[in-house]
């Protein structure tokens, strides 16, 4: 009796361990096809990291090339560690909802991917990618529902990855969102995403989207992305060499550290479309010990461009920078903040510099040498604020937080902290990882000039804000960025031609208005039928100066902006060739 006792009782207490082990099926709520969907907190009984045990669990024998982990608006997926994605697949975390976040009117949120506070403290949790990595769709969170933050959450486990993170709302962290810092060869695509709230560790420095620490980084690839208050250095490359940077159609609006970080060391950059608006806000001060790994390789203030001669140690790469159509803008709340700060003689310094300027001297020279550096292009800044259709208090009241913020670091000792801006959310300490939803800003703007000012011919900034003119760039996406990449390439700036409409009967080119003109001027063409046609500037000697138009147009009427901004006073002529058809005019440029 007392053996059949003890066979019972260890079968029953096998058939209990096993009714409360959980296994990978126990993480899932539903698979469509390649589309595992993930339970949520509430859905595992109030127990965290099911998107953890849901990707490590599942069997690299049978997963499908194409596996999505699928998170459910509305749901949360708190982690109590970081954990490593698998070396021998491309993972890819998606929210259910692609709705562009700044847009959308969905009463659920997007997913939240956060840290958890358990009986041990707060956990702030993290992705390390082991392979190619893709995140969209989501809302993310470095930190736990005590309000205690993280450094960073995305860091990198290989090498020579690509990273992107496609429509997904960040908020808080205490140094950046992606921190690659042992890895060379790492791509990163940042698109159509919401950043907020970039702050929560004491460090004019802390606070940002990317940091590139110790290796070299391959893309860097940032187009139609909003951020939204941040008190650090935003896109960091120091000293490392970035191969290509492109920056294309965004929005900064109250990133009081400097926007794109770098000693100079940069050759291959595009920076395009952007609207900068209180960014870079900080003074500098030449030879800060506290600052010194990322400041500018001279000691100048960085300002929102930087280029300086690359040390003899690095591969001497041509130069290649092409800055068009950016909105650089500032508060006078936040102009002259140098002055003040020597006004203050923290600790006895008196050499504090504005770095709210589109660059520095040094790199202003190499942009206006077009004979040692003739692929360095720069034309096209607004110095205005746009119009926003609702900014709520970030142009108000969080301008004063942030002059509050940078006077109060210029003793590099302080415990100030950039303040969040919050609108919709109580103080209860869960609202640390729930965002403001949905999103209660709205940065579409009227202003005419810039509603036509992108290289494109659509407005300047993050263009989610304008979903029909964002229909439009997606669907021409293609041909803008090869626009762009020829400019670049060739040294000239993107003349952006804008369809008129109209019916055509015969060829015809109008004469430049204003005429002289300094710097830019608009051009008219009309073409009856559709073909290839060209529209070239030249000088006074036959010289070929800029190409205009070059390509298959349909018939109507074109308008085209010239900007002679890096030409001097003289007359040049401008010549429209079609099937058949060849016409000259002749322009004054007076400076």
């Amino acid at each position: 009796m007392r053996k059949v006792f003890i066979l019972s009782l260890i079968l029953f207490l096998t058939s209990l361990s096993a009714s409360f082990a959980q296994g990978w099926m126990d993480y899932v709520k539903e698979i469509r096809g390649d589309v595992v969907v993930i339970n949520t907190y509430v859905d595992m009984g109030l127990q965290p990291n099911s998107l953890n045990n849901c990707i490590l669990g599942d069997s690299i024998n049978t997963v499908p090339a194409g596996r999505v982990y699928e998170l459910q608006t509305g749901g949360w997926y708190p982690q109590t560690a970081g954990f490593t994605t698998p070396a021998d697949r491309h993972v890819v975390i998606s929210g259910a909802d692609n709705t562009i976040l700044v847009n959308s009117t969905n009463t659920m949120a997007p997913p939240i991917i956060s840290g958890f506070t358990d009986g041990d403290g707060a956990h702030v949790g993290g992705i390390t990618w082991g392979n190619d990595l893709t995140v969209k769709n989501i809302s993310q969170i470095i930190g736990s529902p005590d309000g205690v933050g993280g450094w960073a959450f995305y860091g990198d486990g290989t090498s020579d990855a690509k990273v992107t993170f496609e429509n997904c709302m960040m908020e808080h962290n205490w140094w950046v969102f992606v921190q690659s810092n042992g890895h060379a060869g790492n791509s990163f695509y940042f698109k159509n995403n919401y950043f907020v709230n970039m702050s929560g560790r004491p460090c004019r420095r802390n606070g940002g989207i990317y940091d590139n620490v110790n290796y070299n980084t391959d893309t860097m690839w940032v187009e139609n992305n909003t951020h939204v208050m941040a008190q650090g250095s935003m896109y960091k490359f120091r000293n490392y060499p970035v191969k290509w940077i492109y920056m294309n159609h965004n929005t900064f609006i109250n990133c009081v550290g400097t926007v794109i970080e770098t000693q100079g060391y940069q050759s291959s950059v595009i920076v395009t479309n952007n609207i900068f608006v209180n960014s870079n806000a900080q003074p500098f001060r030449p030879n800060m010990t506290e600052d010194l790994s990322e400041q500018d390789a001279d000691g100048l203030p960085t300002g929102l461009i930087d280029v300086a001669v690359l040390p003899d140690s690095m591969e001497q790469l041509p130069r290649k920078f092409l800055v068009q159509s950016n909105v650089a803008y500032w508060d006078s709340r936040l102009q002259g903040l140098g002055a003040v700060a020597n006004g203050m003689a923290i600790n006895g310094f008196t050499t504090w510099v504005d770095q709210s300027v589109t660059m520095n001297d040094r790199t202003q020279g190499f942009f206006d040498d077009d004979a040692t550096y003739p692929f360095l292009t720069e034309v096209g800044w607004f110095d205005k604020l746009p119009n926003f259709a609702n900014a709520d208090v970030l142009l108000t009241d969080q301008v004063d937080s942030c002059r509050s913020f940078v006077l109060s670091t210029v003793d590099t000792t302080s415990p100030a902290i950039l303040t969040d801006w919050r609108v919709v959310n109580t103080n209860m300490p869960d609202d640390f990882v729930y965002s403001d939803w949905p999103i209660p800003i709205d940065l579409s703007y009227d202003d005419a000039d810039l509603m036509a000012a992108g290289t494109d011919g659509l407005p300047l900034g993050d263009l989610n804000w304008f979903p029909d003119d964002k229909a439009t760039f997606s669907a021409n996406w293609s041909q803008y960025y090869n626009t762009l990449v020829d400019a670049w390439d060739s040294g000239n700036p993107v003349n952006s031609v804008r369809e008129l409409g109209g019916v055509a009967t015969q060829y015809k080119l109008t004469q430049n208005y204003p005429n002289p003109f300094n710097p830019t001027t608009t051009i008219n063409f009309t073409i009856p039928e559709a073909g290839n046609v060209t529209l070239k500037v030249y000088d006074v000697t036959g010289r070929e100066i800029a190409t205009l138009v070059n390509g298959f147009k349909t018939a109507q009427s074109y308008e085209v902006q010239f900007d002679g901004a890096n030409l001097s006073s003289g007359v040049y002529f401008y010549t429209l060739r079609g099937d058949n058809f060849t016409q000259t005019k002749k322009m004054i440029l007076m400076k």
